[in-house]
């Protein structure tokens, strides 16, 4: 089943470890940093992020964000954050390779990525299954990432860096090359296609997951998934948002859903989050329906 991981600010955002934004309504899966964790006052002895969270985690390592910041992480201080967090998938620090690039660059990456991997293995938590993360642009390095990762036990995959490449196309073509060379193993898509336009590319591409948090960001600037596409709450009205039969849209007034305060974005993220289960839902039984 293709699964939407939600990027999780806990405990990015202090303010976000309470009500009404923790709990959040997070039924199956969502999607963690390593990084927010380091300077993190929430861990003590007795802190469990499963208990906090209470469904499945993905631990992601950070490494974008740094690499987009002009710096590295060490791989053993993550390798040994993510055995203390327990989560149930995690990634390892991996380089992100860029198309400028020169091959002997790209190499050396890919080699430290599998590197850093062996590092994770070694310390991860028993409980933790850890994804191998692709880079590159060429069949030849996605393959030779795939197959050493494969050596080491490996039996989940991800495409990373695409946030790195602004053309669609160049990252669809990135996505069928890792799909082709991974069949039969689960492949992973790393954030900017959780988004309502964009769902139906990779559902389409055959990929197992993506992640994403582009609609916190949405919801925070006042905009709601309407029609299959993010529209900002102050052009709809009161019998465009009635039309929603989501739980959030049903028991709230639109001047609940409108207000700009921490509540009505809170109540924006809620429906946002379900107009796209809801919009997987129906993809995913178009492409049924075709087959």
């Amino acid at each position: 089943m293709f699964k939407l991981y939600y990027k999780h600010l806990y405990p990015s955002i202090i303010e976000w470890q309470d009500e009404p934004f923790a709990p959040w309504s997070f039924k199956e899966q969502v999607l963690s940093s390593v990084l927010p964790f380091f300077e993190s006052t929430l861990l003590k002895e007795e802190f469990s992020l499963k208990k906090e969270i209470g469904c499945e985690i993905f631990m992601d390592s950070g490494a974008f964000t740094a690499a987009s910041m002009g710096y590295e992480l060490d791989p053993y201080e993550v390798a040994e954050m993510q055995a203390l967090l327990k989560a149930d998938l995690v990634v390892p620090v991996d380089k992100v390779v860029f198309r400028e690039d020169s091959s002997r660059i790209v190499n050396q990456k890919i080699e430290d990525t599998i590197s850093n991997t062996k590092i994770l293995l070694d310390l991860k938590h028993k409980t933790s299954q850890v994804i191998g993360p692709l880079q590159g642009f060429t069949k030849e390095i996605l393959e030779h990432s795939f197959n050493e990762f494969k050596k080491l036990g490996i039996q989940r995959f991800a495409i990373s860096g695409l946030v790195f490449e602004s053309e669609i196309k160049r990252n669809m073509e990135r996505i069928a090359l890792a799909r082709e060379i991974t069949k039969g193993y689960p492949l992973h898509i790393f954030s900017k296609f959780l988004h309502p336009e964009l769902l139906k590319l990779i559902i389409d591409a055959n990929t197992d997951s993506v992640d994403g948090y582009g609609y916190i960001i949405a919801s925070l600037k006042g905009n709601y998934i309407f029609n299959g596409t993010y529209e900002p709450i102050s052009d709809l009205t009161d019998d465009e948002i009635d039309l929603c039969s989501c739980s959030i849209c049903q028991e709230n007034s639109y001047e609940n859903l409108s207000r700009v305060d921490k509540e009505s974005q809170h109540l924006l993220i809620m429906h946002n989050i379900i107009a796209l289960n809801n919009l997987k839902e129906e993809l995913l039984k178009q492409k049924s329906n075709q087959h």
